[in-house]
């Protein structure tokens, strides 16, 4: 399994399917713009492609707290349903955690709903 950064070169149209299967509160016409904003300000996206599309994704950023000092916050980490159970998030997840140990971050932070409790087995768990 291949995990793929989203390069300065690359179509944003081609992240439409998945990104608003997660993010129903997205349109097309804007989501492309948000998200350029976003990649500007230093946001990373990777993801993984299965049966030529792209099934799963992580979008997170570097920031700096005083109470955890430098921290790699996961702001999306989202598998289409289709794809669940596959351990695409959970090698996310893992790429994720080698790029802070990598970049010698102290910390490795996401939020998640209170219902959501598959997601939190997985978080849990890696």
């Amino acid at each position: 399994m291949e995990i793929l950064r989203l390069k300065p070169t690359d179509e944003l149209s081609r992240f439409w399917n998945v990104l608003s299967t997660f993010r129903t509160n997205l349109t097309e016409d804007t989501y492309q713009q948000e998200l350029s904003e976003m990649i500007k300000d230093g946001f990373h996206l990777i993801y993984i492609i299965a049966n030529e599309e792209i099934a799963g994704f992580a979008g997170y950023r570097y920031i700096q707290k005083l109470f955890t000092g430098k921290t790699i916050y996961i702001d999306d980490l989202f598998t289409l349903p289709q794809y669940r159970g596959k351990g695409y998030a959970a090698s996310l997840l893992a790429y994720i955690h080698e790029e802070a140990e990598a970049a010698g971050m102290n910390k490795v932070e996401l939020d998640s709903g209170p219902t959501r409790n598959d997601a939190h087995r997985l978080y849990l768990n890696h």
